[in-house]
């Protein structure tokens, strides 16, 4: 099978190919591919049935013995045949994932979770994207203090730390990362949840960031996941591969994530789909994590619409009927702490959690937030398709008309919804979001 001492030997002397060559290559063999499998996306069937998964997933591996992977820093594709990737899929689908992480009272258990199991996603929600200085702590404990809330999947990160811009490969970079790492082990041990896994790590992008990070007390192989990512579409390097290494030695589970975009080399969700399974694929072939997160947005960054729910249906029943790893993803909607953003979350959570969803890793922007979709895919799991499909599309719908109502689509600033020094949140922001719980419930959601 397949190793990742391979990937060296392909990545030095695969066929010489020019970027936008191999770009137009993929463009079009996707294209082919969705049209010989019969591959559609249904906007009115949003979770995907059993036949379209399967095509979906042998399209994707055709799609990679054809094209390949593009190596960005020898400017070479390495080439894969149809044993190999059916082998690759064999050896997890004979024992389905389990992913451990955390220790003691903190430890979280992630299995591989069909459509219709009954046992809901795992909440492993922690708080995305960039923070401020001055409130850093305080949204990390919001996540932190809610029990429901399993592990931080994610943490923010710093735009700037007493002047200080964190430019990738620099020392700032390193002195922004470690004072992120110490802030979040002083908000575990304030909340008395030391042993909580910490998921990604947000600043340090580089490696030597990242690897400096690692260390005992601080980041460890049971609290840290570490990304090893095939860029969007099936491009690798070096460093990717270079970090799968270290968390073998180290016994860390790297964060296997299958990114792709709607509108670009992907025309439409069909296309998605199945270059997030053959992006997943490949990972999983140097990676050997047990988990894998799908995330399909759009060009212009956006994601929680029909189509994008529809690709990751796909991809993530291609993966539950043909592979069997632990298939995470985004819960949340936008504009970010905004009551609508809370009624899509609860659309994407029911489509989501009855595709195979096993843990969601960004759960909405504040703690509450996060505790109220866990509360989402608690109530959706096992639900029945059909059911659950209409649903989610009622709601859908219902958005659809809330957002056309909005003055704005800008974020709503952290402290504006919760108190930075008690860290609870503000009456009416609660209010607004507990009014959601109600129209959902008059909507059907078992709540």
């Amino acid at each position: 099978m397949l190793d990742i001492m391979d990937y060296q030997e392909r990545s030095l002397n695969g066929p010489v190919m020019k970027a936008d060559e191999f770009d137009m290559a993929l463009a079009m063999k996707i294209r082919e591919l969705t049209a010989k499998y019969e591959i559609e996306c249904d906007l009115e069937q949003l979770i995907v049935d059993d036949k379209t998964a399967d095509a979906v997933f042998h399209a994707a591996v055709e799609l990679l013995v054809e094209v390949g992977v593009y190596q960005m820093d020898t400017q070479r594709v390495i080439q894969f045949t149809k044993d190999e990737i059916y082998e690759l899929a064999a050896f997890y689908s004979k024992e389905p994932s389990t992913a451990f992480f955390g220790k003691g009272d903190d430890e979280m258990v992630i299995k591989y979770r069909t459509s219709d199991d009954k046992n809901p996603p795992v909440l492993y929600g922690g708080p995305p994207a960039v923070a401020d200085q001055e409130w850093f702590s305080a949204y990390v404990q919001s996540f932190v203090q809610e029990k429901s809330v399993k592990g931080l999947g994610i943490n923010p990160g710093l735009a700037v730390l007493d002047g200080m811009d964190p430019k990738a490969g620099t020392l700032a970079e390193l002195q922004v990362v470690m004072w992120e790492q110490a802030r979040i082990r002083e908000v575990l041990e304030r909340v008395g949840r030391p042993g909580m896994n910490l998921g990604l790590l947000a600043t340090a992008s580089s490696v030597g960031s990242i690897f400096e990070a690692i260390r005992p007390g601080l980041r460890e192989s049971h609290n840290t996941q570490i990304g090893i990512h095939l860029m969007p579409e099936l491009k690798l390097g070096w460093e990717a591969l270079i970090k799968a290494h270290f968390c073998r030695d180290r016994g860390i589970n790297p964060w296997q994530s299958s990114m792709s975009m709607i509108g670009g080399l992907c025309r439409n969700s069909a296309d998605v789909a199945v270059t997030m399974v053959a992006n997943g694929l490949v990972q999983m072939s140097y990676g050997r994590g047990p988990t894998c997160s799908f995330f399909p947005n759009h060009l212009d960054g956006s994601w929680g619409t029909p189509q994008s729910i529809w690709a990751f249906s796909a991809a993530a029943r291609a993966s539950e009927r043909n592979i069997k790893v632990v298939v995470g993803s985004c819960v949340c909607g936008s504009p970010w702490r905004t009551p609508v953003a809370l009624m899509q979350a609860a659309a994407v959570a029911v489509i989501n959690t009855n595709s195979s969803l096993a843990y969601a890793w960004i759960t909405g922007h504040t703690g509450l937030e996060a505790r109220l979709i866990g509360q989402f895919m608690n109530a959706a799991a096992g639900m029945d398709r059909a059911k659950a499909n209409e649903l989610g599309l009622k709601i859908l719908a219902r958005v659809a008309d809330e957002k056309k109502k909005l003055e704005s689509m800008d974020e709503v600033p952290f402290p504006e919804v919760y108190d930075i020094k008690t860290v609870k949140p503000k009456p009416e922001y609660e209010a607004s979001l507990m009014k959601i719980l109600d129209e959902l419930a008059a909507m059907g959601y078992p709540i």
